[in-house]
């Protein structure tokens, strides 16, 4: 073999080197990037779930609510976005003909969160609230409403070990109904 084969012979070998140190880089990384999302993803299933599909102008329109941790491990949630404690401001998207119905419900300001404003979810555990829509939101005009669970807030979850604000979100898929309009609550 001459030199100008072996030289190229130690190019193939060296770029095949590359190659197979590259390879198991991103394998590597594929693989410690999935057993850290087995925990990482703190985050809860929210439900909701209506008795009847058409509400009357004298009913109160109840939706009942389950935030679900579907994790293997608990999680914290900031109760402030849950309907546990009552409603302290707009938790669900409703809509009608595609428009955004008017919340005209609480609004309270709160100062930061502290230990006891989360709840905690054990793994598989579930909580399960219902919610009249008909005191936290517009219902005048009657017609088909969708209403969805949606909640977004960078203090949501709290890593209890290490005590770690995360942001997150909670939804729901819509549920559709037909609403009797109603007037509006006095607050």
């Amino acid at each position: 073999m001459n030199g100008k084969d072996q030289s190229m012979k130690r190019t193939v070998l060296i770029g095949a080197a590359v190659l197979v140190i590259v390879a198991a880089a991103f394998a590597f990384r594929n693989f410690s990037t999935q057993g850290a999302s087995a925990k990482a993803p703190m985050s809860a299933i929210v439900s909701l779930s209506v008795d009847k599909e058409s509400f009357d102008g004298s009913d109160d329109v109840l939706v009942h609510v389950t935030i679900t941790n579907p994790n293997n491990y608990p999680i914290r949630i900031l109760k402030w976005f849950t309907p546990l404690n009552g409603i302290e401001r707009s938790l669900f998207t409703v809509t009608r003909n595609g428009e955004s119905v008017r919340y005209i419900g609480r609004q309270i300001k709160r100062a930061e969160p502290t230990e006891a404003d989360y709840i905690t979810l054990e793994a598989g555990g579930s909580v399960t609230a219902d919610v009249n829509l008909s005191e936290h939101y517009e219902l005048s005009s009657s017609d088909n409403y969708e209403v969805m669970y949606d909640v977004t807030s960078l203090q949501l979850y709290v890593e209890k070990e290490i005590g770690e604000l995360n942001n997150g979100r909670l939804s729901s898929t819509p549920i559709k109904m037909f609403i009797t309009g109603r007037e509006a609550p006095a607050h």
